[in-house]
């Protein structure tokens, strides 16, 4: 797509929407001269309404605005945006208003939000605003400065847990004051405002080792100005309390809505903005699929493809404009295509209302809101794109860090990443991507993908054992973890306790019902992963509901088409997403691929898998018991083995699952279904304590592997036949025939090893 073309696409998807848009507009009956988008009421609603203003008057004030296609006349578009802007203003404690809800908005951590993003709109209608406008808009970011200068203190932490974790509006607010300077030069406190913005970026993207740091930027060093880390130095950060790899979009994201500010303008941001930017960029892209959409590896509580997602296109400006990279060009095209589809697939110019039908009619603040945050972001890529340079070299744009370790590893056979305290483990190569996380948002979860199928993806305790009590929410909450990164994959393995939340019988507390031990390796062979699933009741007698070894989640919704492919053993069937009604799908088969895309096996402890579709879309905020019932905005099929449905009692130690699987990624139905049946591919181990669980597979090199844990309290020995010796994966430990003719496999309790024969 050239660039006119992307100009023309971004113009069109805005234009159709500004036309739906009108539904959610709200004119004040009191104040005729003042309207919002959305709900008008404080916090979000306010956002809300400026990002509306800004994709308005951004479109509007583009020269190729197209009446016919919009429905809406240009100067009737400028008008009602300017209404819009006027609402916010005048809602602000230093207007005249109030919001519908009858607060006035202004002088939090986060109000200054909604004032970053709706700038650039600001810009397009400059010649349409009045005086008065404009010297309201000059009280109302002088007022916020001053708030942030006088009563906010600078905070940083690594932990959401402990409240301090502030990257994203340390950000944000350390621009607004940066911005207010650069209007307002005649400001009295202007060179304040500047010097605290300095302090606010370099505590945004901010690390551990900073603390030490004597690289200068903006005539101090780091050192001088540090106060806390938000990221980890492995550039994991764990805001909202897991990895997230969304948020780390939006720091990017308001870092370039004032870097393309001060480019309009003319002038150089400080170097202090950028700070870690080439390091956090790595990292994000690496966690990008090819078509744009992010692989968020530590999933997301929110609605899948908005919010976050939205905002990856004023980064990848940016980094555009800042290192040329090539591969925002592809992030932005295909990214792009998918809003256009969904778009397309509405029928309305709506962005979101097919996937957002739910929300829209129990939460219009919400609906808005992510309608909202897509026009803003598209408006964004409409403004900034003409402003985009070849990479040009501007003081600040990080090349001039200190040297650190590579956040990524780049090897022979794809790139990896790890973080220990998430206990994230990343390897991407040509052929598959393989990710674990246990502090995730719905944990734990991992992927075995084809780089190239994003439609794929999904994250709500991926490959990890669902069970369902009698509470209204079933949750599972992380007791250890540990593993190791290798040259071509990783080895990790942990427990969960299984708790349920909720209960309906008077006096019934909320308790835990089972635990769950997980072992997850990804095979230095860039094709399998395995899986080793082991959950066990409690001591005491509980019910369950729902019993889903395996659980892999398989989206079959707009992305894909609306249906996936299906083979095993006896067979096979295209099977309707979203819109379908609930079924179990009964394969008989102990293996199955998916779109000639993904091989699934079950290498012991389950004789089929099992399709479960839920009739629903069940993908979306991540349940709590405010939110219990509320449709999602993405259908996934369901492949488990077992797959319980139905109330049951379950005794105290009460084995549910007991299961090992190999997930085969990039590999044919053709394939998939020979490697199944060859005896020589797949063996299950036996050991006699009854506590070992391991299988012996053959790699797509060649070679064999024996993934092996023990799940007692004391340390066994596993011994294997027929092999000359091994190699431990993980430490490189070499490893031979004892004088039984055996290779013996020391295994420490609670600890599983990864074995490549020889």
């Amino acid at each position: 797509m050239t660039t006119d073309g992307k100009d023309s696409l971004y113009l069109n998807l805005l234009e159709r929407w500004v036309g739906s848009a009108q539904s959610y507009r709200y004119s004040c009956p009191d104040r005729p001269e003042l309207a919002c988008y959305g709900t008008g009421e404080n916090t979000w609603g306010v956002q809300t309404n400026q990002k509306a203003f800004a994709a308005f008057a951004v479109t509007a004030a583009d020269p190729r605005y197209n009446e016919e296609r919009s429905g809406i006349p240009r100067e009737q578009l400028k008008s009602e945006a300017l209404r819009l802007l006027r609402y916010s203003l005048h809602t602000h404690i230093e207007g005249d208003y109030r919001c519908t809800d009858g607060t006035q908005w202004g002088h939090t951590w986060i109000s200054v939000l909604g004032v970053e993003r709706m700038m650039h709109g600001v810009e397009a209608l400059e010649p349409e605003l009045e005086e008065e406008d404009r010297a309201l808009l000059r009280r109302v970011l002088i007022s916020e400065s001053d708030w942030l200068l006088d009563h906010y203190t600078i905070v940083g932490g690594l932990y959401n847990k402990d409240g301090n974790n502030k990257p994203e509006s340390n950000l944000w607010n350390g621009a607004l004051l940066h911005r207010t300077a650069e209007l307002f030069p005649d400001c009295k406190r202007a060179a304040e405002y500047k010097e605290k913005a300095l302090s606010f970026f370099i505590n945004s993207i901010s690390v551990p080792s900073d603390a030490h740091s004597l690289t200068l930027k903006d005539g101090k060093s780091v050192a001088e100005r540090f106060i806390g880390a938000n990221f980890f130095d492995s550039m994991a950060l764990n805001h909202h309390g897991y990895l997230n790899v969304g948020y780390m979009v939006i720091c990017l994201s308001n870092m370039a809505m004032l870097h393309f500010a001060c480019k309009r303008r003319g002038s150089k941001a400080p170097k202090a903005l950028y700070h870690h930017m080439n390091e956090l960029w790595e990292l994000v892209k690496l966690c990008t699929f090819r078509d744009g959409r992010l692989l968020r590896i530590g999933g997301d509580t929110r609605m899948r493809y908005t919010y976050c997602q939205e905002y990856a296109i004023p980064m990848w400006h940016m980094i555009k404009d800042l290192l040329n990279d090539p591969d925002c060009d592809r992030f932005e095209e295909g990214w792009l295509q998918i809003v256009r589809r969904e778009m397309d697939a509405n029928g309305d110019g709506s962005f979101l209302s097919g996937r957002g039908r739910a929300l829209q009619q129990q939460s219009p603040l919400y609906y808005t809101r992510l309608e909202s945050d897509r026009a803003v972001a598209l408006s964004m890529g409409l403004a900034w794109r003409p402003l985009i340079g070849q990479g040009e070299t501007l003081p600040g744009s990080g090349k001039e860090e200190e040297k650190r370790q590579p956040i990524v590893i780049k090897e022979a056979a794809g790139r990896a990443w790890h973080d220990e305290y998430h206990g994230a483990y990343l390897h991407s190569s040509e052929k598959r991507i393989a990710s674990w996380v246990w502090e995730s948002a719905e944990k734990p979860q991992g992927l075995c993908l084809p780089p190239g199928r994003s439609d794929m993806a999904e994250w709500k305790e991926n490959l990890s054992v669902r069970l369902t009590g009698l509470g209204r929410v079933t949750e599972q909450r992380l007791e250890q973890h540990t593993g190791q990164m290798f040259e071509g994959g990783f080895l990790t393995w942990g427990s969960m306790q299984i708790h349920t939340l909720g209960l309906l019988g008077e006096g019934q507390r909320d308790h835990p019902i089972a635990r769950s031990r997980i072992v997850c390796a990804a095979l230095p062979d860039n094709t399998h992963m395995l899986l080793l699933q082991h959950t066990e009741a409690l001591e005491q007698r509980v019910y369950v509901s729902q019993v889903k070894g395996l659980h892999l989640l398989m989206p079959n919704d707009l992305y894909n088409g609306n249906v996936r492919s299906y083979h095993y053993r006896e067979g096979g069937e295209e099977l309707a997403g979203e819109g379908s009604g609930e079924q179990l799908v009964r394969t008989g088969s102990p293996w199955l691929n998916i779109d000639d895309q993904l091989g699934v096996i079950a290498a012991y402890g389950a004789k089929e898998l099992t399709i479960y579709r839920p009739g629903r879309r069940q993908i979306g905020l991540k349940e709590k018991l405010t939110n219990i019932g509320l449709e999602g905005m993405l259908y996934a099929d369901e492949i488990c083995a077992p797959c319980e449905m139905g109330l049951q009692s379950v005794d105290a130690r009460q084995v549910l699952v007991d299961a090992g699987f190999i997930l085969k990624a990039g590999e044919g139905a053709e394939a998939t279904g020979a490697y199944a049946e060859s005896q020589d591919s797949i063996a299950p181990l036996i050991h006699q304590s009854g506590l070992v669980r391991g299988i012996r597979v053959r790699g797509a090199d060649g070679y064999d592997y024996v993934l092996a844990a023990n799940l007692g309290n004391t340390n066994e020995t596993l011994r294997l036949t027929g092999n000359g010796g091994g190699v431990d994966i993980s430490t490189g430990q070499a490893l031979w025939e004892g004088s039984s003719g055996m290779l013996e496999l020391e295994l420490q309790a609670g600890a599983a090893r990864l074995v490549r024969l020889v």
